[in-house]
C-alpha cells in the first residue's frame, strides 16, 4: 500500500471523528426529532378522528410494517375521507417503524434510504395546507383544518396551529440532518475510492502520470475490480481529481477538511455557553401549564362519578348503606376497572382505580404544578438551587407521574362513556379537549428534556474526542 500523504492522514482521521460523532450524537438526535414529530402528528391524527373528519383504519392492528413505506397519494378527485384516513394511518405506521424498529446508523442510512426518508418527510406539505395545494392529501388536510377552525373551537384551533408550526420546524431540522448525512456519505464514498484505488499497490505505477486530464479515466479503469458493484459517480470522482491535481488543490483540500471541522480556526472557535440549568428549570416551569387542564377535567370527572353512583340507589344499595352506618362500618372504596392501551405494543390491560385516591392525587399534582407556574415560587427557587442531575431526575419522575396520570385519565374518560346507563349516557361529559392539551404540553416538556440530554451527550463526546472548550 502507498504511504498516505499528510493531507490524507488528516482527512481520514477527521472522517473517523465525524463518523463517531454521527453515531453517538447526530443520529440519536435525528431519532429523537422523528419521535417528537410522530408524537405531534399523532395528536393531529387523534383530533381528526375525534372530530369525525377521518375514519380509523379497521385493519391497522392486522398490518405489520417492516420497512419504510411512503403512502400512496390520492388523485385530485379523491375526496373519500375513509381512504384518506387509511393513508394517514399507513403514514403513522411508517413513522412508528422509524421511531421504534429502524436502526439509524451510517451503514443503514444509504442514499436510497435517505431518499425514502425525504419522501416520507415531504408526504404532506405542512407549510402549504390550503385548498389550492398541489398535493391532494395536503389539500384534504388543509380543508379539514379550515373546517375545524371555522367552528370557533379555540382549543382545537390552538392545537392545530401549534402542531403545524412544530411539525414544520421539526421537519426542517430533520431534513437539515439528512442533508448533512448525505454530504458525509458522499465524502466517505470519495475516501473509499482513495483508499481502494489511489492508495492501492495496483495504482502505484499510474500515480506519476495521474493528472487533471486523465484522472477520471485512470480511476474508472480500476473502479470495477476495486469497488465491486458500487456505482461510478463521475461528479464525485472529478472532485477527487480536482483535490489532487488542480492548480488550487490546496484551497480545495482545506475546504474539504473544513467540512469535517478539522481546520485550526474551527478547533479554536469558542462554543456559545449554554445554561443547562435554565433549560431544565424552563422544562419544570412548563409543568405549570398542566394545572389548568387538570382543573378543568376534575369537575367533569366528579360529575360523571356522581351520575354513575346515582344509578346505585336501589333498595339493596340503601339497605347496605343503612347497615354500614348502624354498625359504624367504613364506606367501601369506589373502584373503577379501566382499560389502558400501551402506545408501544398496542396491548390492552385492565387497571383498577380507587376513585378517591385518584382524585386526591390529581388535586395534589394540580397544586404542585400551579406553584411551578409562578417564576418566584418557593418550590421553583428551591429546585433551582439543586444540581443539574438532581433537577433532571426530578423532572424524569414528574414526567413519569404525568404519563401515568394521562393514561388513567384517558381510561376513565372511556370508562364513563360506556359504563353509564343508556338514559344517562348523554349526560356524561368528555375530557378529550383537556387530554389533547395535556399531551401537547407533555410533548413540549419532553422536548426541553431532550434538548438538555442531547447537549450533555454532545459535551461528553467532544471531551472524549479531545476537543477543548466544549
Amino acid at each position: 500500500m502507498s504511504v498516505f500523504s499528510e493531507f490524507e492522514n488528516e482527512l481520514y482521521a477527521a472522517a473517523e471523528s465525524k463518523s463517531t460523532w454521527f453515531e453517538s450524537v447526530g443520529l440519536p438526535k435525528l431519532v429523537d426529532e422523528y419521535r417528537n414529530y410522530r408524537s405531534v402528528f399523532n395528536t393531529v391524527l387523534s383530533l381528526l378522528l375525534k372530530k369525525g373528519f377521518i375514519e380509523a383504519d379497521p385493519y391497522k392492528t392486522d398490518k405489520k410494517t417492516t420497512k419504510i413505506i411512503v403512502p400512496g397519494k390520492g388523485d385530485s378527485h379523491d375526496n373519500d375521507r375513509g381512504s384518506f384516513g387509511i393513508r394517514l394511518s399507513e403514514y403513522e405506521s411508517s413513522l412508528e417503524f422509524l421511531c421504534n424498529y429502524f436502526k439509524f446508523s451510517l451503514e443503514t442510512l444509504t442514499m436510497e434510504t435517505i431518499k425514502k426518508l425525504i419522501q416520507i418527510n415531504n408526504y404532506i406539505s405542512w407549510n402549504s395546507l390550503m385548498s389550492a395545494s398541489a398535493k391532494n392529501d395536503s389539500r384534504l388536510l388543509g380543508e379539514m383544518f379550515g373546517s375545524i377552525k371555522s367552528t370557533g373551537d379555540p382549543l382545537s384551533t390552538s392545537v392545530l396551529n401549534d402542531s403545524t408550526s412544530f411539525i414544520s420546524k421539526s421537519l426542517a431540522r430533520i431534513n437539515t440532518m439528512l442533508k448533512e448525512i448525505t454530504d458525509f456519505q458522499k465524502e466517505m464514498y470519495k475516501i473509499d475510492v482513495r483508499k481502494k484505488i489511489l492508495d492501492s499497490d495496483a495504482f502505484a505505477a499510474k500515480k506519476s502520470s495521474f493528472n487533471a486530464g486523465n484522472g477520471v479515466h485512470l480511476i474508472k479503469e480500476n473502479f470495477a475490480s476495486a469497488m465491486g458493484k458500487q456505482p461510478f459517480y463521475t461528479e464525485l470522482i472529478q472532485e477527487i481529481v480536482d483535490e489532487e491535481t488542480s492548480a488550487d488543490k490546496q484551497a480545495k483540500q482545506a475546504a474539504l477538511l473544513k467540512k469535517f471541522g478539522t481546520q485550526e480556526q474551527e478547533k479554536e472557535k469558542k462554543r456559545p455557553t449554554v445554561n443547562t440549568k435554565q433549560i431544565l428549570i424552563s422544562a419544570v416551569q412548563l409543568l405549570g401549564a398542566l394545572a389548568p387542564q387538570y382543573t378543568q377535567a376534575a369537575p367533569k370527572l366528579e360529575e360523571n362519578h356522581y351520575i354513575l353512583q346515582s344509578e346505585h340507589t336501589g333498595f339493596w344499595d340503601k339497605l347496605k348503606a343503612t347497615l354500614r352506618k348502624a354498625f359504624n362500618i367504613a364506606e367501601k372504596p369506589t373502584e373503577y376497572k379501566i382499560k389502558i392501551t400501551d402506545p408501544m405494543t398496542q396491548s390492552v390491560k385492565t387497571q383498577t382505580i380507587d376513585y378517591s385516591v385518584f382524585m386526591d392525587n390529581l388535586m395534589k399534582r394540580t397544586r404542585l404544578y400551579t406553584s411551578f407556574g409562578a417564576s418566584q415560587s418557593g418550590n421553583l427557587q428551591k429546585l433551582a438551587e439543586m444540581s443539574d442531575n438532581y433537577i433532571f431526575d426530578y423532572l424524569q419522575r414528574q414526567l413519569s407521574e404525568c404519563y401515568n396520570l394521562q393514561v388513567q385519565l384517558e381510561g376513565l374518560d372511556d370508562f364513563f362513556k360506556t359504563a353509564a346507563n343508556a338514559v344517562n349516557r348523554n349526560k356524561i361529559k368528555g375530557i378529550q379537549i383537556e387530554l389533547t392539551a395535556l399531551k401537547n404540553t407533555i410533548i413540549k416538556i419532553n422536548q426541553r428534556k431532550a434538548e438538555y440530554a442531547a447537549y450533555i451527550a454532545e459535551q461528553e463526546q467532544m471531551k472524549k474526542l479531545g476537543i477543548q472548550d466544549a
